[in-house]
Order: structure tokens, then C-alpha cells, then sequence
């Protein structure tokens, strides 16, 4: 079981990744709707215990997924944090990786394929920590 935290702007979806994620047996420790919220909470109220995946939108009100990525990794926050990118944003996918996303799913995402790239991070972080 790893620990998730879920920023995505659309209410709808999500619903599904905690539907998802919940089924998966994962842990939701925290949501948020648009990239400040994101950074205020993670920051102030996950600092001593962060998540162990991150399953950020790319395209959300305040900042975008990549924005809060940047600011977070500015922060030394997601050092030891998996980040699944999930967006309709293909043509993002090479400069998101390079900046230190685990993983991108394009939207509209498959669960299988949304489901089986959160089980590879988990697998990677519960291996990472043996």
C-alpha cells in the first residue's frame, strides 16, 4: 500500500482516481482542485510525511502540473515522491520526463492503463524502501 495524494481540477475525474485508487488498496492522504492549493497543502500539512505518489493534472487552475512540480522539487519536497502525469497533453510528455515525472498517461486515460501505471509506481516506491 502506498500513500497517494491526488491534484486534479476536474471534480468528476477526480472521483475516479479515488474510486481507482481506493480499490487498488492505496491510501488517499490528501486532494486538491488547482496547483497553490496543491503546494499550500502538500507543504504545510504533508511536509513531515509526504506522499508516496503523486498523481498530478497538467492543466489546473493557479499553476500547472509541471509548475507545481518545479516548485515542489524547489522545495527538496518530492525527492523520495513517485509523480504520474495525467493529461491530454501529449506533446508534453518528453519535457515531463526529463523534469522528473515518473510516469505520463495521456487523457482520456484507459483504466487498465491508468491502473496499471499506478501499480508500477507502487511496486517501485514499496521497493524502493526495502
Amino acid at each position: 500500500m502506498v500513500r497517494v495524494y491526488i491534484i486534479e481540477d476536474d471534480r468528476l475525474v477526480q472521483e475516479l482516481y479515488v474510486m481507482y485508487v481506493s480499490r487498488m488498496g492505496h491510501e488517499i492522504i490528501g486532494q486538491s482542485f488547482n496547483g497553490i492549493e496543491a503546494l499550500v497543502d502538500l507543504y504545510f500539512n504533508h511536509k513531515e510525511n509526504p506522499p508516496d505518489l503523486i498523481i498530478l493534472d497538467y492543466s489546473m487552475p493557479g499553476k500547472n502540473g509541471l509548475e507545481v512540480l518545479h516548485d515542489l522539487q524547489k522545495l527538496n519536497y518530492i525527492k523520495n515522491t513517485k509523480v504520474l502525469l495525467v493529461t491530454g497533453f501529449t506533446h508534453l510528455q518528453h519535457s515531463a520526463l526529463e523534469m522528473g515525472v515518473s510516469k505520463f498517461v495521456q487523457k482520456p486515460f484507459d483504466y487498465e492503463i491508468l491502473s496499471q501505471s499506478i501499480q508500477e509506481l507502487a511496486f517501485e516506491e514499496t521497493t524502493t524502501r526495502m
